[in-house]
């Protein structure tokens, strides 16, 4: 009887390690170059990406691998079952809805960039920024601090379905502001065949207080599954 319990067991453990190990998640991601953009064949690629494969080829995890603007990429983390976003900022008002992986990368600084013609435009402070029209992606974490720090949706501040349309409402003159990472903004430009020299940022601390820059599943994802790709975080991490 004993060795019936045993193997009856044996077998379950075997069974659902065999649905796990076959278990096919969902990662999405944003177009945030050079961290993750599209190639013209349409494959994913970018700093960011090349970690996430790396992270998941080691935690031996079948995936499938979508580039959406970023509101859709969260809300399927945020609601569906198996969906790992990359990257996204950790931050207080995030907390509680996601189980974190960090950290995929090292903080990338946000900065506030004006067209370098508007003279007018300074910005040494929070309240120098809330004089002007700010341009962000909905769903991004610029966003959430602006929120935090005073701004008003369609007062001072305007959404953008991506970051490539809010530096053409930029570069059209349709807001004044906008917040991006150099990074990010200097390959979007050559993108659009712009020159960089036609921006000018400005950095505030205060801007810059989200933590790390992570992957993460949302709530209805196993805590096995999140804490497995977790280790071979650590594993890769460890090894670079």
């Amino acid at each position: 009887m004993k060795l019936f319990v045993v193997l009856t067991i044996i077998i379950n453990l075997l069974f659902c390690l065999k649905i796990h190990a076959n278990e096919v998640i969902t990662v999405v991601t944003e177009d945030w170059p050079p961290y993750s953009y599209l190639l013209p064949n349409n494959e994913v690629s970018g700093i960011a990406t090349s970690k996430v494969k790396q992270i998941l080829e080691k935690a031996n995890i079948e995936y499938t691998l979508s580039l959406y603007p970023w509101g859709r990429s969260y809300e399927m983390a945020l609601t569906q079952k198996n969906v790992l976003i990359y990257s996204i900022y950790r931050h207080a008002k995030r907390e509680a809805s996601f189980q974190w992986i960090c950290p995929l990368l090292p903080k990338v600084k946000l900065h506030f960039f004006a067209l370098a013609k508007n003279k007018y435009i300074q910005i040494d402070n929070i309240e120098d920024a809330m004089k002007f029209t700010v341009g962000v992606a909905r769903k991004e974490i610029a966003a959430t601090l602006l929120r935090e720090k005073g701004f008003t949706d369609g007062k001072n501040m305007y959404f953008s379905v991506n970051d490539d349309i809010n530096l053409q409402q930029l570069l059209k003159g349709k807001v004044e502001v906008i917040v991006s990472t150099m990074p990010s903004i200097k390959m979007r430009l050559e993108n659009m065949s712009q020159d960089f020299s036609q921006v000018k940022a400005f950095y505030l601390e205060e801007l810059n207080v989200a933590t790390e820059n992570c992957m993460a599943f949302g709530l209805r994802t196993s805590g096995e599954l999140v804490e497995k790709v977790r280790q071979a975080l650590k594993a890769v991490n460890g090894n670079s």
